[in-house]
């Protein structure tokens, strides 16, 4: 037996602690004889395993025996829990060798000691505050000359012989005279801090730091990694999903953080096996993670009585406000956000509060809602923010940078921004094949959005191609009817124009029911804009006026609904009326050149050729703010036959040409697609009788089976008066009866 010993001569620590270590394993086996028949091969392992010391080997051996086990049993479990816990090592003093034992501690929580780990090893030594002064440089010899630290081959710098390691692992308290933390408690202060500092875009040694983690069951540290990397971090180290799914149910049940984190390694898992695959990259973008929501958190933000973080205020407030946003209630999930803000800012003094990435987090969802409330021109610079934040803490990692990219690009269609749509549009997919991405994570949305601008520069085998890819698109629940417009759209272009009124009439997103406080915005308008566009071509008037009874002057897009009524009236000083409240409107230049659209339009059919053509490249301006033609497609073919060919040579176009980016798209491309479109306002104005929109109203509720007294009754009238309103319309209209009426309705489409 070798028997080092101290300078006074007796036994070193080591030995004290562990038992006399054999010279050489011959010497082993003699030591071990006395307690059980062993094979070579077992000898061999246990002396490793045991690092030559005999007590430890030998007390393990006795206990197999005595439990009626092989004296070479190799089952871990029961091999913990063999092993006396009068073997349990102590750190006796501040001695040179109690403080190489304290770095023992720390390398033996390590599952493989690479290079990176011995240097997390050496971090946590420091913040042990060990009394000794000797470094862990100082220190390893001691260790690796008594056999307890073994030089390994391959990638591993040193291995700790397995039985040792279980040992160590006992180490739960220590004396204030050798360390003012445990090595657990180093450890975790260790690898926070190397999770704090590691800058956002580097990955190495992420899943060496998880494998640690999860040995020294820090659940902190996976608090803190989420909230700085988020959903990325199943990017950055794939078995973080198990990771998650290994906290415990106590320490969820109090973790907001955890909880959202554990709710999301469950989606992506449930992703996992569905498409049998384990790409971190193609796993994220086929993962739906913004719609998961925690009902065990609801009501947690307004709870005074619950102490919270700065991290679990923002979580709580993006988990709040998505629940609303999922129920479209979109200014009751902008209440909660800012009622999570004043939270954050009520933080006592010294409370951190949210890391970036959770302040991007809310920023994006802030900036969702404001998207989805219409309410565009705030929405911008949110997500801007958003993709600010991105860019510079988070360049390789999709999250947030992506749906950031998407949601800017869905504001930019909103408000009429074409050129912004783009170069959104482009970034992402630009990064998203850089992370080696097929598809986006919200595919649908970005699908839909290239829709539009393909039918925005009349590319109609583009369009074709796109609709083919998003039908095969997961859906999105925050989109709405823009498909279904989009797709309309794109038959009133292929001359379908029926088919397109049918599925803005029956489409379940498409309901044109608008309120004044909910409805109130600019999103809504366009969606008004498009669906009047559509019933118009298809000569759906009736619609159109069913329509604009159910909508108030309040309501945005009201004013463009009438002026195209106005239009297929002839009643110019209505029309201009009504688009003069759309151009003076904050709804954005797509709307407006709409507007101007429909005031070219009169003006042609009214033989004003100068006024006409005057107005026309006024709207030219407004789709070259908007980098789009939908203006233009909507003016009748005869209107587009004079004005196009008229203004050709107009610098105007240029600019329209211009705003698209490419080399493509010129202004005779634009010009000849739009003389190649099909009729698009079919039903031919009426300027011999100027009704008003009362006799209208009464006009298209006569054309229906409905009695007298029944169109009475919905009129708010008795039978006599609406007998006398409708004499007086016969007159007006050069009728004598009911039928009359109708045929000329009929006959005047």
């Amino acid at each position: 037996m070798n028997r080092p010993s101290d300078s006074d001569g007796s036994p070193s620590v080591f030995d004290a602690q562990f038992g006399p270590r054999a010279a050489s394993a011959n010497d082993f086996a003699s030591a071990l004889e006395p307690y059980g028949t062993l094979s070579d091969s077992d000898l061999e392992r246990i002396f490793r395993a045991s690092g030559g010391r005999v007590r430890i080997a030998a007390s393990l051996v006795q206990a197999r025996v005595d439990a009626g086990l092989p004296a070479g049993d190799i089952d871990p479990d029961r091999t913990v829990a063999m092993l006396s816990p009068s073997l349990n090592p102590t750190l006796p003093d501040a001695s040179r060798e109690s403080a190489a034992l304290y770095l023992l501690a720390l390398f033996a929580w390590a599952p493989t000691i690479t290079s990176s780990m011995v240097d997390l090893v050496h971090a946590a030594y420091a913040a042990g505050k060990v009394a000794n002064d000797s470094t862990p440089d100082d220190l390893t010899p001691l260790l690796t000359s008594a056999g307890l630290l073994a030089v390994a081959p391959g990638d591993e710098v040193f291995t700790v012989p397995t039985f040792i390691r279980i040992l160590m692992r006992r180490i739960t308290a220590v004396d204030d005279g050798i360390a003012k933390r445990t090595p657990r408690e180093a450890l975790g202060m260790a690898v926070a801090d190397v999770i704090g500092r590691q800058r956002a875009d580097r990955r190495e040694g992420l899943p060496e730091l998880l494998d640690l983690v999860l040995e020294i069951r820090d659940w902190k540290i996976l608090e803190r990694g989420w909230a700085r990397r988020s959903v990325n971090v199943f990017i950055d180290v794939p078995t973080s999903i198990e990771a998650l799914l290994s906290v415990p149910e106590a320490v969820i049940a109090k973790n907001p953080i955890l909880t959202l984190a554990r709710s999301a390694a469950r989606r992506i898992d449930s992703t996992r096996h569905v498409l049998g695959t384990d790409d971190p990259w193609q796993l994220m973008s086929a993962t739906d993670f913004d719609s998961i929501v925690v009902p065990e958190l609801h009501g947690r933000l307004t709870d005074p009585s619950l102490p919270l973080s700065g991290d679990e205020v923002a979580v709580l407030t993006m988990l709040e406000a998505r629940r609303h946003r999922l129920n479209r209630k979109y200014d009751a999930a902008l209440d909660v956000i800012d009622v999570g803000r004043k939270r954050m800012l009520s933080l006592g003094d010294g409370e951190p509060g949210p890391t970036l990435m959770l302040q991007a987090e809310l920023n994006l969802e802030r900036g969702r809602n404001l998207v989805a409330a219409g309410r565009f021109t705030e929405a911008t610079p949110v997500l801007q923010s958003v993709v600010h934040f991105a860019g510079i803490y988070t360049p390789n990692s999709p999250h947030p940078l992506l749906a950031g990219l998407v949601e800017s690009a869905l504001a930019g269609l909103g408000h009429g921004h074409g050129s912004e749509m783009d170069r959104c549009l482009e970034r992402a997919r630009e990064n998203a094949r850089r992370f080696g991405m097929d598809t986006l994570p919200d595919e649908r949305t970005a699908l839909s959005i290239e829709l539009m601008r393909s039918l925005d520069r009349l590319d109609l085998n583009a369009a074709e191609d796109i609709l083919g890819a998003l039908d095969q698109a997961k859906p999105t629940q925050s989109l709405g009817p823009m498909p279904d417009c989009a797709k309309a759209l794109y038959y009133v272009y292929r001359g379908r124009a029926s088919i397109a009124a049918k599925l803005v009439t029956e489409s379940s997103t498409v309901q044109i029911r608008p309120t004044a406080a909910g409805d109130a915005s600019t999103r809504f308008s366009g969606i008004v804009n498009v669906v009047g566009f559509v019933l118009a071509a298809a000569g759906e008037t009736k619609t159109l006026q069913d329509m604009s009874d159910r909508m108030s002057s309040a309501n945005p897009g009201d004013s463009i609904v009438k002026a195209r009524q106005a239009l297929v009236f002839g009643q110019h000083d209505r029309l201009w009326s009504a688009t003069g409240q759309a151009l003076s409107s904050d709804q954005g230049p797509r709307l407006k050149s709409c507007a101007m659209a429909l005031r070219a339009d009169i003006l042609h059919h009214e033989g004003q050729a100068d006024q006409a053509l005057e107005t026309f490249v006024h709207m030219l301006d407004y789709c070259a703010i908007a980098a789009s033609v939908f203006a233009v497609a909507q003016l009748s073919k005869a209107a587009r036959e004079a004005l196009i060919p008229a203004s050709a040579d107009f610098a105007e176009w240029e600019a329209v040409a211009r705003s698209f980016h490419s080399a493509d798209i010129t202004a005779d491309v634009l010009q000849q697609r739009l003389l190649e479109l099909p009729e698009t306002s079919p039903v031919a104005p009426d300027f011999q009788t100027d009704l008003t929109p009362a006799e209208q109203s009464l006009l298209f509720a006569i054309d229906s089976s409905k009695s007298i007294a029944q169109i009475a009754r919905e009129f708010g009238v008795v039978s006599g008066t609406l007998k006398n309103r409708l004499s007086a319309l016969y007159r007006k209209l050069g009728v004598r009866s009911r039928a009359e009426a109708v045929a000329h309705v009929h006959r005047q489409q």
